[in-house]
């Protein structure tokens, strides 16, 4: 008779086992899920600091020519001297490149922008579609990922 009640007890508990194996597999594919995500959010991120550093490159380039030469004569004896920037032509320059870019087939703003002199910086900003779609989610953020990223620029010569 106990050797009925044994085998009885193992014959109850087998299928338990495979309940909690079950669960934990699902708790594993859910957070890999999510590090995808993740990941993937990082990739967009580093793709739109590369467009928006292509961009502020071409904007950095605006010489503001009177400043330039007014204070090239003035400073000769100067190391490191930095370049004047002229602030209304390399924010028109930096709007036109960053809106011929798109990030993953989605529009790029220009949500912030500074400029003073020889330093501009900028904040630019789109949102990617999440690789999976979680139900709740979803209905949070309409399934969009939104993407910030600042840069920033300065100019510097160096007269031996």
């Amino acid at each position: 008779m106990q050797d009925n009640f044994v085998i009885d007890f193992f014959r109850k508990e087998a299928g338990s086992i495979s309940v909690l194996i079950s669960g934990l597999f699902l708790l594993v594919l859910t957070l890999s899920i999510g590090i995808i995500d993740v990941t993937d959010s990082y990739l967009a991120k580093r793709e739109l600091i590369q467009i928006g550093e292509d961009a502020i490159l071409v904007a950095s380039h605006s010489l503001d020519e009177s400043r330039y030469y007014s204070s090239s004569s003035n400073s000769l004896g100067q190391q490191n001297q930095r370049v004047p920037i002229n602030c209304e032509l390399a924010a028109l320059k930096f709007s036109v490149e960053v809106n011929a870019k798109k990030l993953r087939r989605n529009f790029i703003g220009v949500t912030g922008w500074s400029c003073s002199n020889d330093q501009i910086t900028a904040s630019i900003s789109s949102s990617i579609k999440a690789l999976v779609e979680f139900p709740i989610l979803s209905r949070i953020n309409g399934g969009k990922i939104g993407v910030n990223a600042t840069i920033g620029a300065t100019s510097e010569i160096s007269r031996s």
